[in-house]
């Protein structure tokens, strides 16, 4: 009897000390929270110092430049400005829009503005020129639509017949690339090509003299869908691998990087927010005052294609990548006087180095596995294919282009999680 009654104490006793050691480690990891588009909380704050320190340089507010007839990199901000995304890690952000490229660069070259958005050729423009910028992480739109627009009437058959033509884009832009790709793909003479520097809103107009315009989206859908002066001639999205991005002042990363962190926090949480309320999204990047002129309804198709085709992952700077078609870009303005020095692919890496150790953090902070290759590689495709086939010389005619897809790509699948996500309240797990 004693025997059993011994028995039975040290049972509960050991019964007692299970569940009581169990306790530390259950209080010690409260169940994640998330917003209902899938934000960790709570907010994490930018420190005093940093603010002080943004003061002190005569950043405060911060002014984040922008180019309004772009989908996605408007977009974006338009929501943290809307969503007081910036307020609710301590910042004060103020978004300038501007209407291109070169523009964006002069604000940060003179540091009168501390964050900029930028295609590859304003940023290899900005790296040659040594300004003190390094990517945020944030990449816009990757495989950006580029189509040369002819006028309605044009006796414009194949690309020959573009010899001799004159032919309207913004010069210094991720256009020109695009352009000048496909005429190279296309064994143009382009000493016989007239390139006409031209702003996005007088390429609209598609003025007389002009034999063709290069815009990007949303303006080619304006031209050819609400005003109809013009068709698509032909696509530039296979002869280039188009990508853009956000860029920071270098003293931010260096002085206060919980500062940089938060601009890479916030647009991947406005990215969140904007997939799944696409119609207010285009409320308010309607209100965009450069963007009166373009019908609503174009705005929402743009921010459906560039910001809910493809896995939320598109924006992830996928630096080897781009480093690689960065330099080919590099190359050719080398070797035409257009850049003093010819940027290697290393110079490249160097530049987005910090805006991938941000975004590996933002992912972190989710629980997203960091991916190894684009969404929008042709399935099965990886790295060292990719290299394969751009030492041959191939183009990118089978990549997944955001503006040709009807359907929106599955997120999250298996392997896109390292731990459970909560989005639009539903869990999701590795």
């Amino acid at each position: 009897m004693k025997l059993r009654i011994y028995l039975i104490t040290v049972f509960i006793a050991f019964v007692v000390t299970l569940v009581v050691s169990g306790i530390p480690s259950l209080i010690a990891q409260p169940k994640q929270q998330f917003t209902e588009w899938g934000w960790p909380l709570p907010y994490e704050k930018v420190s005093e110092k940093s603010i002080n320190y943004l003061k002190e340089k005569g950043w405060w507010p911060l002014k984040w430049a922008y180019q309004p007839p772009w989908m996605a990199e408007a977009t974006i901000p338009w929501i943290i400005k809307k969503m007081e995304l910036g307020k609710k890690r301590g910042l004060e952000v103020e978004m300038v829009g501007l209407l291109s490229g070169p523009d964006i660069n002069e604000g940060l070259a003179s540091g009168k503005f501390a964050i900029g958005n930028g295609g590859d050729f304003p940023v290899t423009s900005l790296i040659d020129k040594k300004v003190r910028v390094k990517s945020a992480g944030i990449i816009w739109t990757p495989l950006d639509e580029h189509p040369i627009l002819i006028h309605i009437d044009s006796k414009i058959k194949e690309p020959k017949d573009l010899e001799g033509k004159s032919i309207g884009l913004v010069v210094g832009s991720s256009a020109e690339f695009a352009f000048v790709g496909y005429a190279m793909a296309k064994k143009l003479d382009m000493s016989k090509i007239s390139l006409k520097p031209m702003p996005i809103p007088d390429q609209a107009t598609f003025p007389a003299g002009i034999d063709a315009v290069v815009p990007w989206a949303p303006t080619p859908g304006l031209m050819t869908k609400y005003r109809k002066n013009a068709k698509v001639f032909d696509d530039t999205g296979p002869y280039q691998l188009y990508w853009g991005d956000a860029h920071v002042r270098t003293e931010l990363i260096e002085n206060c990087p919980d500062v940089a962190q938060a601009i890479t926090d916030m647009a991947v949480e406005a990215l969140l927010w904007g997939r799944i309320h696409l119609k207010e999204a285009t409320d308010y990047v309607k209100e965009d005052p450069f963007l009166e002129g373009y019908p609503w309804q174009l705005l929402y198709d743009e921010n459906v294609t560039w910001m809910a085709r493809l896995k939320p992952t598109w924006i992830y700077p996928f630096a080897e990548v781009y480093s690689t078609e960065g330099a080919r870009i590099a190359k050719w303005l080398y070797e035409r006087g257009r850049t003093k020095q010819q940027l290697t692919k290393d110079d490249y890496m160097t530049y987005f180095a910090p805006g991938v150790e941000l975004m590996n953090k933002t992912f972190k902070k989710l629980g997203w596995k960091i991916p190894s290759v684009p969404p929008y590689f042709p399935a099965g495709m990886d790295m060292k294919q990719f290299k394969e086939r751009l030492e041959l010389g191939k183009g990118f005619e089978d990549f997944q282009f955001p503006y040709r897809m009807q359907l929106n790509q599955a997120w999250p699948e298996k392997g896109d999680l390292e731990k459970p996500w909560v989005y639009e309240g539903k869990t999701y797990k590795p």
